[in-house]
C-alpha cells in the first residue's frame, strides 16, 4: 500500500508538470493565497499558469484514532485577465480505530493514499481589489470523488461548488481581508449499501492577514460549515478559527493554516464538550505550496 501511495503521488506531481509546461513555456509572476480556505478575489493575469499541492491533516474525534489526509494538485491557468480556470487531481487517506466514529465504532481502516477524484473550476473577476473600492469575484467548480471524506467508505459523489469572493487590501495592500459565502449541493451513493443521499452545504470563511516583513504575512482565519441533507433542516454546523503564516518570493510561495474546531452542533455525547465530532474534527491543518511556471 505504501508503494501505490508513492507511485499514485509521483504521478500527480509528472502530470501536472506536463501540463503546466505545456501552457506557459516561460515562467510569470501570480497572484498569491494569504489564506488556507478563505480565496482572495484575484486572478492570474493572462497566459499565467501556477501549480499547487494541497495537504490537509484532520484529526481527532475525542475518541479513538482519526487521521484523514486529504491531497490535491492544482494546474491553475489564466485564460484572460479576469478568467482563470484550474483542473485539480485528488488523493485521500485514513486511519481509523478504536471506535473513533460515532455512528460506527466497530469501524477500522489503515488506507494509504489513493485516487480519490477530479474538480474543474472557473473564477471570473468582476471588480479588481486594486483598481476598485472592493475586490469581488465568482467561482464555480463541479467536482467527483470516490472516497468518503469521513469514513473512507468507497461512494460515487458529484457535488457543484459556488462561490462569491470579497476581498478589501488596506494601507497599500499590506492589510488583506478576506471573506467568502459558499453554497454546495452533493448528490452520493454508497457502493456498498446503495444508499443514496444528496445535501447542501453552506459555508462561510473570512480571514485577515498582514505583511510584518517583505515576503512574510501572518493573520487569522474563521470558517463556519453546515449541511442541509435531502435540502431541509440542517442537520450540523461547525465554527473553526485559528491562525495562518504565508511566505512568497517571485516564483513560490507556502501557506500554513491550523484550524481548530471552537464549537459545533449537536454536540457529540461523551467526547469534548461544545463541539460536532460526526461529520468534522477537532483539528485540521492545511499546508499549500505553489510554483510559478
Amino acid at each position: 500500500m505504501h508503494r501505490q501511495s508513492l507511485l499514485f503521488r509521483a504521478s500527480l506531481w509528472a502530470l501536472v508538470y506536463v501540463i503546466a509546461a505545456a501552457l506557459s513555456p516561460q515562467f510569470a509572476s501570480a497572484d498569491e493565497n494569504l489564506f488556507g480556505y478563505s480565496y482572495g478575489s484575484d486572478t492570474l493575469p493572462k497566459g499565467a499558469t501556477e501549480v499547487y499541492n494541497w495537504l490537509t491533516l484532520r484529526t481527532g474525534k475525542g475518541q479513538g484514532t482519526y487521521r484523514g489526509w486529504d491531497e490535491m494538485v492544482e494546474v491553475e491557468h489564466g485564460i484572460t485577465d479576469r478568467l482563470q480556470a484550474s483542473f485539480y487531481l485528488k488523493g485521500r487517506s485514513h486511519r481509523i480505530a478504536g471506535g473513533a466514529l460515532e455512528e460506527d465504532p466497530q469501524r477500522k481502516l489503515s488506507r494509504s493514499l489513493e485516487f480519490d477524484g477530479v474538480n474543474l473550476s472557473l473564477k471570473y473577476n468582476l471588480l479588481s481589489v486594486y483598481k476598485d473600492v472592493l475586490g469581488v469575484a465568482v467561482y464555480l467548480e463541479p467536482g467527483y470523488s470516490r472516497i468518503h471524506q469521513v469514513t473512507g467508505e468507497r461512494i460515487r459523489q458529484f457535488s457543484l461548488e459556488s462561490k462569491l469572493l470579497l476581498q478589501k487590501n488596506f494601507f497599500d495592500d499590506q492589510l488583506v481581508t478576506t471573506y467568502n459565502f459558499v453554497l454546495e449541493p452533493e448528490w452520493k451513493k454508497v457502493k456498498a449499501s446503495g444508499e443514496r443521499e444528496k445535501a447542501l452545504e453552506i459555508e462561510h470563511t473570512a480571514g485577515i492577514s498582514y505583511r510584518f516583513l517583505p515576503h512574510w504575512f501572518g493573520g487569522i482565519e474563521g470558517r463556519y460549515h453546515s449541511e442541509y441533507p435531502e435540502y431541509k433542516k440542517r442537520e450540523f454546523g461547525a465554527y473553526f478559527l485559528g491562525p495562518n503564516i504565508h511566505y512568497g518570493t517571485e516564483r513560490w510561495w507556502a501557506t500554513f493554516t491550523f484550524l481548530p474546531q471552537v464549537s459545533g452542533s449537536p454536540r457529540t455525547p461523551g467526547r469534548q464538550p461544545g463541539l460536532h465530532l460526526g461529520e468534522h474534527e477537532r483539528y485540521e491543518f492545511r499546508l499549500k505550496v505553489a510554483y510559478n511556471f
